[in-house]
């Protein structure tokens, strides 16, 4: 969950810190989450599919 909203006093404080704005941090760290959520969203349904497909052949 922190990937995805980083709220934590540690985050924000170092933030805080650099003196970075806090959309400037969104801005640069945005494309990981975006990456790691079509990641998991093609794992899910290659997994998916690939059991549906076993499961087919088994009857």
């Amino acid at each position: 969950m922190n990937l995805w909203v980083p709220t934590t006093a540690v985050t924000i404080g170092g933030v805080a810190l650099a003196k970075v704005g806090y959309d400037t941090y969104l801005r640069f760290v945005w494309p990981l989450p975006a990456i790691l959520f079509a990641l998991n969203c093609g794992f899910v349904a290659l997994g998916a599919v690939w059991t549906w497909g076993r499961a087919r052949r088994c009857r």
